[in-house]
């Protein structure tokens, strides 16, 4: 029972992380090609 709760409050911030990550990425690449 707790599991899920703590899978419900953590999934989303995972999801946010993992956005930024990637934007971070693509600003990185398209920094360089320029």
């Amino acid at each position: 029972m707790s599991g899920e709760l703590l899978n419900a409050i953590i999934f989303p911030f995972g999801l946010i992380i993992l956005g930024w990550g990637l934007g971070q990425l693509l600003l990185k690449i398209q920094g360089a090609e320029e």
